[in-house]
């Protein structure tokens, strides 16, 4: 390789390693179920917070919704593609589902009033919807990463699967 060749070829390298690929950070495939009781829990909220390492590194905070069937697929904040999963760590994970009472609308012949409080109602164990509580646990590794939360309505969860 003459001198041209090398300059081209160490140009072509740096060209490649400032930004001509994707941007936001490295992310990795993540999809599960959650169920409860066996059943399949739709319209959960699915929460991948980070577990600092030992060397100082962490994931990124991912989120990801329930359909019909309790399956989901993780978005990483951060700039990270969209619906591509989240970096590799270790994780707490967390599951919310939670309805709200309907506000009845005011009443336009009396005198105003202040509004009332809305009423959320958790539909999963509270131990679930807190980091500090929640018993689940994932690490993401290079790949695809599936997982199965177990849920229990009495608060005891099984290891992902």
């Amino acid at each position: 390789m003459n001198g041209q060749q090398r300059l081209l070829t160490a140009c072509l390298l740096a060209a490649l390693a400032c930004g001509c690929g994707p941007r936001g950070p490295r992310v990795e495939m993540v999809e599960g179920v959650v169920v409860l009781d066996g059943k399949p829990v739709e319209a959960a909220t699915v929460f991948f917070s980070p577990v600092k390492a030992a060397g100082g590194a962490v994931g990124l905070p991912a989120a990801g919704r329930t359909g019909t069937d309790g399956s989901f697929r993780l978005n990483a904040g951060g700039g990270a593609t969209p619906g591509a999963g989240t970096a590799v760590g270790d994780y707490v994970v967390t599951v919310i589902k939670q309805e709200s009472k309907p506000v009845p609308p005011p009443d336009l012949d009396a005198p105003p009033t202040a509004p009332p409080e809305s009423q959320v109602r958790d539909l999963l164990p509270a131990i679930y919807k807190l980091a500090t509580t929640s018993p689940l646990r994932a690490t993401v590794k290079p790949g695809i990463n599936s997982y199965r939360f177990e849920l229990d309505s009495q608060g005891k969860a099984k290891p992902p699967n």
